[in-house]
């Protein structure tokens, strides 16, 4: 059974609605949520205002699942309501990493998707992170020829660290992601 909780805010604004009794930073133990962003080409400049579009789903087959089929609803709101160019792209979305709140992928998990192909002349970003998953990450691992780099601050400031692709554990930065950049295989932030 396919359990999905959509919110859209402004990446100004990231709030989201967690079950009764939860505090602001801690999710459901085994939940599993998507977050989409758009493909950059290397040297434009990032947008300024991105919508956050999540999904939570009870299992990791479910969301992901959910990421080959195109993130149908979430893939129209990432790509600006639905513009007929959007819909014919759909289905190419793609899993460019994934974040966890414990060591060595446990906990609850976040996977990043974007649209197009992976990180083959393109990043994705993440200025801040959603409620829940800010200083909360501390394994990740990017994926589609992306390595993921976290930063200690909003909008890629601080220190940083990239996993290249994968850090099972986030050493000086565990539980203190605070934004991510997926970028080419290679490249460091």
């Amino acid at each position: 059974m396919k359990v999905r909780t959509l919110i859209v805010v402004t990446a100004s604004l990231l709030t989201l609605a967690l079950p009764s009794g939860a505090q602001a930073n801690e999710l459901p133990p085994t939940e599993v949520c998507t977050v989409g962003a758009l493909a950059i080409p290397e040297g434009d400049p990032a947008p300024e205002a991105v919508p956050l579009v999540i999904s939570c789903f009870e299992t990791a087959t479910e969301a992901e699942a959910f990421i080959e089929e195109g993130a149908p609803g979430d893939y129209e709101q990432l790509v600006d309501g639905g513009s007929p160019q959007g819909r014919v792209a759909a289905a190419a979305t793609v899993t460019i990493g994934r974040v966890w709140t414990g060591t060595s992928r446990g906990g609850s998990e976040l996977i990043h998707w974007g649209t197009g192909s992976g990180c083959n002349g393109v990043t994705y970003g993440f200025p801040t992170l959603p409620s829940g998953w800010n200083n909360n990450i501390r394994s990740a691992q990017g994926y589609s020829n992306c390595w993921a780099s976290h930063y200690d601050s909003t909008s890629y400031k601080g220190q940083v660290l990239t996993c290249a692709p994968y850090c099972s554990t986030m050493g000086f930065l565990a539980a203190k992601s605070s934004s991510i950049v997926y970028r080419p295989v290679g490249t460091f932030g």
